[in-house]
C-alpha cells in the first residue's frame, strides 16, 4: 500500500514533455486537500445550543448576540446586556484523520495519516441589523506521517459583505437566510517555505444559503457559490470554483449536534483543457466541551472525475478535530 520510493526518484529524473504533468499530480492533494477543508469548516462553524432550552428564558434573563457567518458560525452569550457587539475572533485548530488514498491519484492508493493545525482571526463588524463585513487570515500547516513529500502549508484570507435573514433562528445556529460577496485568496507553499509556491488563486466569490426548521432539533439548509478566479499560478492550476450543497443539522442535546453535507462541485481550469466533477459526503459529530472548545468526530469521501484521467480518485477519510476559540 506504501509508495515505492524508488519510483519517487524515477519520477524526479524525468524530463522532457512528463515533467508538466508530474509536477500537477504531485501537487493536486494539496490544492483538493485545501478545498475540502474549507467546504467543511463552513458547515460545521456553528455553536452548539439547544433552541427550546432558549426559549424557556425570558428576554429579562438573558441576553443574546448572534454573530453568525458563513465562516463563524453562531455565538450566544447569556448574561448582561452589552452595548457593544462582539466582532474579533481568534481560533485556535486541531485535527487529524486516516485518508484511505493520501496522493489523491487514481491508483495504487497509499493511505496515511495526515495531521492539520491552524490559527485563524477575523473582524466582522456589524453595519446594519442585517448586514455585517468580514475581514479573515489563516494559516494552516498540513503534515503526512509517511508520505512527507505532500506536506505543505496553506495560507487563506478573504474580505467581503455578508447578509442575513433569521439569524440563528434555526436548530444547530442556522440562518434562515444568508448571502454573501467577497475577494478571496489562496496561497499553498512547501512547508514553512511561503516563496516556494505550490499554487495560488485570487477569486471574486459569491454565495447563498437557506436554511429550514423541520422540528425544534433539526434544520435543512441548501446552498450554492461561484468562485472565479481572477488570477493566480501555475497556469495548469488556476481553475473556476462552482458548488451546490445540501446539508443537515440534527441538535440532539444542548451540546451534541450531529452534521450531515453533500458538495456537487465543477472546477473549471482556466488555461488548461481539464474539467473536473467532485464529489463530497460528509458525516460529523461534534461536542461542545466548554464554551470556548469544541470537539468533532468525522467520516467523509470524495470522489473526482475528471476527463484527464489521470486526475480521477477517490478517498476515505476518518478523524477527530479540536477547535479553541475566542471571541469578543
Amino acid at each position: 500500500m506504501f509508495l515505492n520510493k524508488s519510483l519517487i526518484v524515477l519520477f524526479l529524473v524525468i524530463g522532457g514533455s512528463f515533467a508538466g504533468a508530474i509536477s500537477s499530480m504531485a501537487q493536486s492533494p494539496a490544492v483538493d486537500r485545501a478545498v475540502v477543508d474549507q467546504t467543511i469548516r463552513e458547515a460545521l462553524r456553528t455553536t452548539k445550543r439547544d433552541t427550546r432550552a432558549q426559549n424557556s428564558d425570558s428576554p429579562a434573563s438573558q441576553e443574546e448576540i448572534n454573530l453568525l457567518d458563513r465562516e463563524f458560525g453562531q455565538q450566544s452569550i447569556s448574561g448582561l446586556v452589552r452595548q457593544k457587539p462582539q466582532q474579533f475572533l481568534v481560533s485556535l485548530e486541531a485535527s487529524g484523520f486516516f485518508t484511505s488514498n493520501a496522493a489523491l491519484s487514481p491508483g495504487p492508493e497509499s493511505s496515511d495519516w495526515v495531521g492539520r493545525t491552524g490559527l485563524r482571526g477575523a473582524w466582522f463588524p456589524k453595519l446594519t441589523e442585517n448586514i455585517n463585513l468580514l475581514a479573515m487570515a489563516s494559516y494552516s500547516l498540513w503534515r503526512y506521517a509517511d508520505l512527507q513529500q505532500l506536506d505543505f502549508d496553506d495560507f487563506g484570507s478573504q474580505i467581503g459583505a455578508q447578509y442575513h435573514q433569521g439569524r440563528g433562528e434555526l436548530a444547530g445556529g442556522i440562518s434562515r437566510f444568508n448571502v454573501w460577496a467577497q475577494y478571496r485568496y489562496q496561497r499553498l507553499t512547501s512547508p514553512w517555505n511561503w516563496g516556494n509556491r505550490l499554487y495560488e488563486n485570487h477569486f471574486l466569490e459569491t454565495g447563498l444559503r437557506k436554511g429550514w426548521l423541520l422540528s425544534p432539533d433539526i434544520s435543512v439548509w441548501l446552498g450554492g457559490n461561484a468562485a472565479v478566479s481572477v488570477g493566480g499560478g501555475p497556469a495548469a492550476f488556476r481553475r473556476h470554483e462552482f458548488s451546490a450543497q445540501a446539508g443537515t443539522v440534527w441538535q440532539i442535546t444542548p451540546k451534541l449536534a450531529f452534521t450531515t453535507l453533500y458538495r456537487f462541485a465543477w472546477f473549471d481550469y482556466v488555461q488548461v483543457s481539464q474539467n473536473d466533477l467532485n464529489h463530497l459526503m460528509f458525516l460529523g459529530l461534534g461536542y461542545q466541551v466548554t464554551k470556548g472548545l469544541t470537539a468533532q468526530i468525522y467520516v467523509s469521501g470524495i470522489f473526482n472525475h475528471s476527463d484527464v484521467n489521470a486526475f480521477d480518485y477517490k478517498a476515505l477519510n476518518t478523524g477527530l478535530g479540536l477547535a479553541m476559540s475566542h471571541v469578543w
